[in-house]
């Protein structure tokens, strides 16, 4: 499947998952779309606010911890998902992790674990099980996003390993994966750091390490994921 029909489908699965559901609005009547994850995931909350920032139809819930890798303690990673479950609601939760990712780790009973082995990816695997058992229970719909092609062969390869983790993952609990490898790219669907933004102007949309987004790419990025939100209710009137 191409990429482009891969991120398509992405969109309509997301939009197919959350058919026919009764979404727990605000006062205002606002879909709540919580965020977590790391510095991306940042990024992607500030998108969606800048994006939506005068649709009442929308509210934004940046949850996000810049830095948080799923290989360092819970404060970084589970710990904001329960405290947002335990104290507030949202409708949607989007999802993204992994660009500080690519460490060994150590577990409590078999020490360390070395990146890309079978026993690092089955602890790895499991810590994200962790997020998601605490989003469905708070009966959230979720939405993972996948990390991007980046600049550097060698941690593209680390990233697409890792994405592979969420995609298996997320679907066990009803999820959504939503890829974001080549959502800027060059034709050939390689890295590059400049594209069209949302107004169809040219400019650069990736940042100087070569792996976060500049504030215009975050945008892009935003308005694939609200293109795949579900309508609300004041929306459809």
């Amino acid at each position: 499947m191409g990429v482009i029909q891969r991120i398509f489908g992405a969109a309509l699965a997301v939009s197919l998952a959350f058919a026919g559901v009764a979404w727990a609005q605000d006062e205002n009547g606002a879909l709540r779309v919580a965020v977590f994850g790391d510095s991306q995931a940042q990024g992607i909350a500030a998108g969606l606010q800048r994006v939506l920032l005068n649709d009442p139809h929308f509210r934004i819930l940046n949850r996000t911890h810049p830095g948080a890798s799923l290989t360092h303690s819970q404060k970084e990673w589970l710990e904001p998902v329960e405290r947002f479950v335990a104290k507030d609601t949202a409708d949607v939760a989007i999802v993204m992790f992994g660009a500080n990712d690519r460490l060994d780790m150590r577990d409590d009973k078999l020490g360390y674990l070395h990146f890309r082995t079978d026993a690092w990816r089955e602890a790895y695997a499991a810590k994200a099980d962790e997020i998601l058992e605490a989003l469905k229970g708070a009966h959230l719909k979720i939405v993972w996003c996948g990390n991007p092609i980046a600049r550097s062969q060698t941690y593209s390869a680390d990233m697409s390993y890792i994405n592979g983790i969420y995609d298996e993952e997320v679907t066990k609990f009803g999820g959504t994966f939503f890829p974001l490898w080549s959502v800027i790219a060059d034709d050939s669907g390689q890295f590059t750091a400049y594209g069209k933004d949302r107004n169809g102007v040219n400019q650069r949309l990736r940042g100087d390490d070569g792996i976060h987004f500049t504030s215009a790419g975050y945008e892009v990025i935003a308005e694939k994921l609200v293109a795949a939100l579900p309508q609300t209710q004041a929306q459809a009137q």
